[in-house]
């Protein structure tokens, strides 16, 4: 049978080698969505069957209320109180290290591994598994798996088809490729279900959520005669609503629903900043490079960022200012020369 994933079968191959007899830790991005949270989930169950010896999955923020149902038993530890030395760590979906947790990254400053699908500034483990034209890092975990001959369960199945789901809304994005139909097809066959995982993530909306929505869409604003629109949730909004903060994973689309609209913005204030989540309508956007300029990144149609020490007041209109100025200067988003 063709391999989903043959460039990096040795690598992989590698990775299932190296955890046999160790402690392992799996952590992800803090404030998890589907994709990183299946990830952690089905990688540690892996990583179970291959012999490690004990593996725990870490996150700087809890398990969020939507995805309990895919623990199966499982549990996510809190990545800042994780006190213990001897073990290895994995990172999933996680471009930039120190996304996962500043203690983590700074007291294992070499990790094993790194599995990711997104666009990297630089490779920071000792074994990198990362292709960024795979549509979700649930996608190159599964692939990889069934590259390998790993046994997935009905449990992992349902993770991992929960991931790809998540991280293509429903494969829609221009990611959704071929190959991730494929794989999602040999989840199914292996047990995954998929009127139950649709069930699990787009009936069980916490009233508090829907609010948090109605917050957003309040704020939404256009722009550029159109081409962009964009939204606000405040500092309290969430006390306001009683909403988790992964409760606004999945707002801005609603932005970029709006016909006309070609780049849609979701701007939170925190504490210490101003949290960004940017969509495009196509690819030739690069919204990626607008979050690089505040210290993101993510895909080509879809990035995030935290411009630290920013107000909402002052920085949407500077954020605005950018994207008009590259909506309107074609030869700049194609990377052609003038």
């Amino acid at each position: 049978m063709q391999k989903f994933f043959p460039e990096f079968e040795g690598k992989f191959g590698e990775l299932l080698e190296a955890v046999k007899g160790r402690k392992i830790a799996v952590i992800g991005h803090m404030r998890p969505d589907g994709d990183c949270v299946s990830s952690q989930m089905a990688l540690a169950e892996i990583f179970r069957n291959a012999g490690a010896e004990e593996v725990v999955c870490l996150n700087k923020n809890p398990l969020p209320r939507l995805y309990k149902n895919f623990a199966y038993g499982q549990t996510i530890e809190p990545a800042d109180e994780f006190a213990r030395n001897d073990f290895e760590i994995v990172t999933v979906d996680c471009a930039v290290y120190a996304r996962t947790s500043q203690a983590i990254s700074e007291r294992f400053p070499m990790p094993l591994g790194c599995i990711d699908h997104h666009v990297s500034k630089g490779l920071y483990a000792r074994i990198n598994i990362v292709d960024s034209h795979a549509a979700s890092t649930a996608e190159v975990i599964a692939g990889l798996a069934l590259d390998a001959g790993c046994a997935i369960s009905k449990e992992n199945a349902n993770r991992l088809y929960m991931g790809m789901v998540m991280d293509t809304r429903q494969f829609t994005t221009t990611s959704t490729s071929r190959k991730t139909f494929a794989i999602a097809g040999r989840l199914v066959e292996l047990g995954a279900e998929c009127a139950w995982v649709a069930a699990q993530l787009y009936q069980r909306e916490s009233f508090a959520k829907l609010k948090l929505l109605a917050a957003y869409l309040k704020s939404l604003t256009l722009h550029f005669d159109g081409k962009i629109c964009a939204g606000v949730l405040p500092e309290n909004a969430y006390e306001q609503t009683g909403a988790e903060k992964a409760d606004s994973d999945g707002l801005v689309d609603y932005a970029k629903s709006v016909e006309g609209v070609e780049i849609a913005a979701l701007l939170e204030q925190l504490p210490n900043g101003v949290k960004g989540s940017l969509r495009g309508k196509t690819p030739e956007y690069k919204v990626n490079e607008i979050a690089a300029l505040y210290g993101g990144g993510g895909h080509l149609a879809a990035a995030g960022f935290t411009a630290e020490g920013e107000r909402l007041e002052t920085f949407v209109p500077k954020l605005i200012e950018e994207i008009e100025r590259r909506l309107g200067n074609p030869q700049e988003r194609n990377g052609n020369e003038g």
